[in-house]
């Protein structure tokens, strides 16, 4: 049986590392592409969700009395 390993490397934490069974065709890449693409989306979203930063806080305060 054929395997592959891709690695990706992520400074400065080291590198992360994919096993597959067997050596992928075309669609099963794309599907591979699809599912990565959405167990990385909730990380994401929970990132866009965290509170601002002071500076915005204090700009968006700024032009809120602008108006």
């Amino acid at each position: 049986m054929a395997t592959q390993q891709i690695s990706f490397l992520i400074p400065p934490y080291g590198t992360a590392t994919l096993n597959l069974p067997e050596l992928l065709t075309p669609d099963a890449f794309a599907r591979l592409d699809s599912a990565i693409d959405q167990a990385l989306a909730e990380p994401r979203q929970a990132l866009g969700d965290a509170a601002p930063d002071p500076g915005s806080i204090e700009y968006d305060s700024w032009l809120n009395r602008q108006q």
